[in-house]
């Protein structure tokens, strides 16, 4: 009788979970970029919660060279509308579509950012340089 629902199309009870999670996000990417720990968990966190919106949406955090955070929301169109369209104003964050055009090149999501081989990272390091030989 009492089961929890897989969907929650509700955009407002989103944005009211969003704005608690906000600065704890917003700290994992600051902590991310200074190399301290690995932001994963709250991508997946908010992914979850925006599969809960809409399934067909995923979301991507990015921190700007102005210190924003900006969340970008891909899926269908309708379904990205309907969440954006009552995202409310939170300082130091940004929200846009994944629509081609849209998105600032000059950074890489944080899903799509190349991780280093385990092959380099457990190689010895080498101190010769041609240039002091």
């Amino acid at each position: 009788m009492f089961s929890r629902k897989d969907s929650d199309a509700n955009s407002r009870r989103f944005w009211s979970w969003f704005q608690a999670e906000a600065q704890g996000l917003s700290n994992a990417l600051e902590a991310l970029v200074r190399g301290e720990s690995d932001a994963e968990w709250a991508l997946d966190r908010l992914n979850k919660r925006v599969r809960r919106f809409d399934a067909t949406l995923e979301a991507d955090l990015i921190l700007t060279l102005d210190g924003v955070c900006q969340m970008t929301v891909s899926g269908q169109e309708h379904a990205i509308h309907a969440l954006l369209d009552n995202a409310p104003a939170i300082q130091g964050w940004r929200f846009s579509t994944g629509q081609a055009g849209l998105a600032d090149r000059r950074r890489i999501p944080f899903r799509l950012a190349p991780r280093p081989s385990l092959d380099l990272l457990n190689q010895p390091l080498s101190g010769h340089h041609e240039a002091y030989a």
